[in-house]
């Protein structure tokens, strides 16, 4: 019983040995699986505007930033206080968009994190601006979507809730949960 027990000991050990030493598993599965690899960016910039122009040559939508870190083998670019202004129609509506930091993948989707202001830069309009902490926006198909809490400013009134769905060429606007909505009036002069 002790000779079983030995070997059995062992044979534990051997293989806990092996589990720690690894002699199977080599640096080289790193560097051939691309999943292992860091990707260095091609380029990082400060202070650059990103333009895009339709099949016309009218400008479609901007995004500057006071950092760009590119990565064109995965189709990423890291931001830093990006900036996003897209105009929906010639005579249309223009919006803002700002964040803390974002990233734009293919260039078609922006993820904005932090701080999130949108506002709408038309004058006389009943929407005003609207804050949130998370926003995924398709730029080919002027979309805006959240999942977070989200408060819409606008003429007299505040409305909060949580996760929103923009369209900015229908402009529309359409809160996933409504939580609150508080009107105010104006003095009359």
């Amino acid at each position: 019983m002790n000779r079983q027990l030995s070997w059995i000991l062992a044979i534990l050990f051997i293989l806990g040995a092996l589990l720690i030493w690894r002699p199977f598993d080599t640096d080289e599965d790193a560097t051939i699986n691309p999943q292992f690899r860091e990707v260095p960016p091609d380029f990082i910039a400060q202070g650059l505007r990103t333009r895009v122009y339709n099949a016309e040559g009218k400008l479609v939508h901007r995004i500057n930033a006071t950092k760009m870190t590119h990565y064109s083998p995965i189709g990423l670019t890291e931001l830093t206080s990006p900036e996003y202004r897209v105009r929906v129609s010639e005579d249309g509506s223009e919006w803002q968009v700002v964040a803390e930091q974002g990233s734009f993948y293919d260039d078609k989707t922006l993820v904005l994190e932090r701080d999130i202001v949108i506002t709408h830069l038309t004058d006389d309009d009943y929407l005003e601006r609207v804050e949130t902490s998370y926003l995924t926006i398709d730029t080919l198909a002027e979309t805006m979507v959240t999942d977070e809490p989200v408060t819409i400013y606008g003429k007299n009134f505040l409305v909060r809730g949580n996760g929103m769905i923009a369209d900015l060429s229908a402009e529309t606007l359409e809160l996933n949960e409504h939580v609150q909505t508080i009107y105010t009036r104006l003095p009359q002069p």
